[in-house]
């Protein structure tokens, strides 16, 4: 009786040493209390030691600007993430922002959080990305009082910086460079990836953007906007600069011998002609 009266008072949320102070019960008989409630179909874990609660809808978060995310994901999120990390800031980053920026694409969970407690949140089913607490907030929207969301131009410059947060993220780039000029901004780009220490993020967008200009001319004709050019001419390597990969990730050339193309104006490899790039563009 105890268990299931403490089960109603726990936020939507909870984890299971704060259902056990509440039931004033040992931690083995609070586990399979929490089963129990669960195999019920009363509770679900969402991660180990936390729960989430069934019988109830997630409190509405009070927003502070618009998102494109469905309200009842935000509320459980707001949720999620005050049981993980607390009181913390926290961003939705990466891919997830460029897409919240209108580029097509489909994309699970990305959210940027302070180092003590990235680990802590990795297994929640979400990509994590961990950085120092004062970056969380910087070039970003605020959404709720402690979630944030990257601006479309940190989310590209921190996705090619990272290039871990899809497979085929310079396609998407390609396709905001080609499709609509407007959604990047280069000013704010140059002083990002200043502030932030992503300068081989910045590159690699640069030389994305060459490439259009290189080579996809022809091909896509007027829907290439002047941004494209902005772009290609934003940064240039400098003399002792290493050669990067476009996509790290990937297999990649070793050296400009070995690259598919090797763009000596930004000194990035390129793991397959940039022909390859305008193609995807027109299918």
């Amino acid at each position: 009786m105890a268990s299931a009266y403490a089960l109603v008072k726990m936020p939507f949320v909870f984890r299971t040493n704060e259902f056990c102070a509440c039931a004033g019960i040992k931690l083995s008989s609070a586990s399979r209390a929490l089963r129990a409630a669960a195999a019920e179909g009363a509770i679900s874990r969402v991660g180990r030691g936390l729960w989430q609660r069934r019988d109830c809808e997630a409190p509405v978060a009070e927003y502070s600007a618009p998102h494109p995310f469905p309200p009842a994901w935000m509320n459980t999120n707001e949720c999620l993430m005050d049981a993980v990390i607390g009181p913390q800031p926290r961003r939705m980053s990466h891919m997830m922002a460029l897409e919240a920026a209108g580029v097509p694409l489909v994309i699970g969970p990305q959210l940027s959080l302070p180092h003590e407690h990235a680990r802590t949140a990795a297994p929640l089913g979400m990509t994590v990305f961990s950085e120092s607490s004062d970056r969380v907030t910087m070039y970003a929207t605020r959404l709720t009082a402690r979630t944030w969301m990257s601006s479309p131009t940190r989310a590209a410059v921190e996705t090619a910086h990272h290039d871990v947060a899809a497979p085929l993220w310079d396609e998407r780039i390609a396709w905001a460079f080609a499709e609509d000029g407007t959604i990047l901004d280069a000013a704010e780009a140059i002083e990002l990836s200043d502030a932030l220490q992503m300068r081989a993020g910045l590159r690699r967008l640069s030389s994305i953007a060459d490439a259009l200009r290189r080579f996809a001319a022809n091909d896509l004709g007027d829907s290439l906007h002047s941004a494209t050019d902005e772009w290609a001419d934003i940064v240039s390597a400098r003399r002792g600069d290493a050669w990067i990969r476009l996509r790290r990730s990937r297999r990649s050339p070793l050296g400009p011998s070995e690259a598919a193309w090797a763009d000596i104006e930004h000194k990035v490899l390129w793991d397959r002609h940039p022909s390859v790039l305008v193609a995807s563009l027109m299918t």
